[in-house]
């Protein structure tokens, strides 16, 4: 993977980043593109502390209710965000393969912070096909929603795919814009901490 050099007054940082979209754009290959489904959805931290955490916050706020309280309620609401979090990132990554899109988050090369900003929101909408090129982000729109929608059919009665499904969908999105802008901002944030 290629540095990102950035410059800091008198100090150089190089950290390690994806490659930003351009010119030097290299796109997946099969080993990349399934290390990142197995990382992004089973393996990773992240995956973990969004199962583990959004069940806990279902399980504070007794969502859904039917499924009771205590440990058996907690399991119950931790295999729902599971399998909510197979389907999406099963979804994610077999259309971006199909449509042969970039799965990857792509670190922007504008280095101004409101550039930086809008390029994580538009990430959210927007990826790269295999020749660098923006294209509408099919596949990871349908990952977050088929992982909120799905889930639906196992949930009580009066939870329907199109009532709560769509509705968690777009708190997905929000979710997953919040996401990019942190994996933007990560390297800087880290170089805060460890500078000395």
């Amino acid at each position: 993977m290629p540095e990102l050099v950035i410059m800091d007054g008198t100090d150089t940082v190089a950290l390690a980043t994806t490659p930003v979209a351009s010119t030097t754009y290299t796109p997946l290959t099969r080993h990349e593109r399934w290390h990142g489904y197995l990382h992004e959805t089973f393996l990773g931290t992240q995956p973990a502390l969004q199962i583990f955490g959004t069940a806990l916050l279902d399980h504070i706020g007794h969502a859904p209710t039917q499924w009771g309280v205590g440990f058996h309620g907690y399991t119950h609401r931790l295999e729902n965000r599971f399998f909510s979090t197979m389907i999406d990132g099963s979804v994610h990554y077999s259309m971006a393969a199909l449509l042969h899109q970039d799965t990857r988050y792509l670190a922007g090369h504008d280095r101004r912070v409101g550039r930086r900003v809008g390029h994580a929101l538009q990430r959210t909408l927007f990826t790269y096909n295999t020749t660098g090129q923006r294209v509408f982000d099919v596949s990871g729109l349908a990952g977050i929603y088929a992982g909120t929608m799905i889930p639906m059919f196992w949930h009580p009665r009066g939870y329907t795919p199109l009532g709560q499904g769509l509705r968690a969908g777009d708190f997905g999105v929000m979710f997953q814009a919040g996401n990019n802008l942190l994996k933007e901002f990560r390297p800087d944030i880290q170089h805060l901490f460890t500078k000395k």
